[in-house]
């Protein structure tokens, strides 16, 4: 009965448009309608292990696997961050899944979750006024009036290939977080990656609760405790040496950092400043007011929170409790639309009722 009425609301329903604007006509939400709190943490690097989880309502200890190691920046510069050791293929399971696991062994209700959705996804949402021409695609189901939110990577003609030299800037990402972590002190070419512990927040924008996690690579120094508002994001970038590189930087560079750090809380980034052969030139502190300040010409975070809120404020209006949708952006042109169609029953369905069992 469920899946012929879920087929009959299907054929009714027409697809849905949502118009992205100009940039300068997105205003009225800043980072003042922005909150965030950590609600818990989980380590998942052994998937042949059972999830350590942690709640922070539990009034437990963090475990150890659960605690965020201090930055620890290194002093001998230039470090190379080029490895040696040939990159495992990630198996990069859902999102959704790892946070309803973890929702799941810590017994944290959903019943106030709007949505939820992974810091990828948000961050590539609040970004869409200034990509204009950024093709993307997400699925989309709703249960129990909990909108659910996972990439959809295999679109535009099949799946998508990274070119070498974006999975090289990866690695060499990893590489960077682990010299931080540990003063670089390992051996050179050897990519750690002993650390994957992956923080829930809760993040209120505007009338909704956003439901979301991400990795948390370290946190500041000294005696600073291990809360939300000391830890800090680790991202590297190209040496800027030429007036284009500038531009570069204050255009595409800081709007990616801010986007990625600031709608999860979190306030300070550094960043390693590298050659194209991996070598680690320089590293500097920044924070999200001084991206803000640096691209001022360019980007308006206002711009991206404000759409960020509308876009998902549309999307729980739009949608139907029991329905899956796919959700689309064809980056043809500058006047093109997010579009909303009925999608079709599949893994992330199964991910959600697996979770949530019939009552």
């Amino acid at each position: 009965h469920y899946y012929i009425t879920n087929n009959l609301r299907k054929l009714n329903m027409t697809s849905e448009q949502f118009l992205v604007r100009r940039p300068e006509q997105y205003r009225g939400t800043n980072t003042r309608h922005l909150s965030v709190q950590e609600v818990g943490r989980f380590n998942d690097l052994n998937p042949e292990e059972p999830m350590t989880v942690w709640s922070v309502h539990s009034g437990d200890d963090t475990p150890e696997l659960c605690r965020i190691p201090q930055l620890e920046a290194p002093i001998q510069l230039p470090m190379s961050l080029r490895t040696e050791e040939p990159a495992e293929p990630s198996l990069d399971c859902s999102s959704v899944d790892k946070i309803l696991r973890w929702a799941e062994a810590v017994n944290y209700s959903m019943c106030d979750v709007d949505i939820v959705a992974s810091r990828r996804l948000i961050r590539k949402l609040c970004q869409i006024p200034y990509n204009r021409k950024d093709p993307w695609k997400a699925k989309l189901y709703k249960y129990n009036n909990t909108l659910y939110l996972e990439s959809d990577d295999t679109h535009l003609d099949g799946p998508v290939f990274w070119p070498d030299d974006y999975r090289k800037y990866g690695e060499w990402g990893v590489v960077f977080e682990d010299v931080m972590r540990t003063g670089g002190r390992r051996t050179p070419g050897y990519s750690c990656q002993d650390v994957d512990i992956r923080m829930t927040r809760l993040i209120q924008l505007g009338p909704l609760k956003l439901l979301t996690n991400s990795r948390i690579p370290c946190r500041l120094p000294g005696d600073h405790q291990d809360v939300l508002e000391n830890y800090v994001e680790l991202k590297t970038a190209p040496v800027i040496e030429t007036d284009r590189q500038h531009v570069n930087f204050e255009r595409f560079q800081t709007r990616k950092f801010w986007a990625h750090c600031a709608p999860l809380g979190i306030d300070k980034v550094y960043v390693g400043f590298r050659t194209e052969d991996g070598d680690l030139k320089a590293i500097q502190k920044f924070t999200m007011k001084d991206l803000e300040r640096i691209a001022s010409n360019y980007w308006r975070p206002e711009c991206m929170l404000s759409f960020l809120k509308e876009l998902m404020c549309w999307l729980q209006d739009k949608t139907s409790n029991g329905m899956t949708y796919s959700l689309t952006y064809d980056g043809q042109g500058f006047n093109d639309p997010v579009k909303l169609v009925p999608g079709e029953q599949d893994d992330l369905v199964r991910i959600v009722r697996a979770t949530f069992p019939e009552e």
